[in-house]
C-alpha cells in the first residue's frame, strides 16, 4: 500500500510540473516548456524524497531555487 501512495505522489508531483498537461503530451516529442521552481524547506521536504534532480530536469526544470524565510 505505502508503495502505490509514493506512486500516486510521484505522479501527482510530474502532473503539476509538467503544468497540468497530461504526461503523454509531455513525452510525445513536442517542444519543451523551460521551468523554474521555487521552493521552500516545507516544499523541499516534500519533493526531495520523491524526486530526483535528473528527474527534474527531464521534466524540463531548468532552474530550482530554495527559497529562505527571514524572521526579523
Amino acid at each position: 500500500m505505502a508503495s502505490s501512495i509514493r506512486k500516486r505522489q510521484i505522479d501527482a508531483l510530474k502532473h503539476m510540473l509538467n503544468l497540468n498537461e497530461p504526461m503523454s503530451m509531455y513525452s510525445s516529442g513536442q517542444e519543451t516548456n523551460w521551468k523554474i521552481l521555487v521552493y521552500d524547506r516545507f516544499g523541499q521536504d516534500i519533493i526531495s524524497p520523491l524526486i530526483s534532480i535528473k528527474e527534474l530536469r527531464e521534466l524540463g526544470v531548468t532552474l530550482h531555487v530554495l527559497v529562505l524565510l527571514c524572521k526579523c
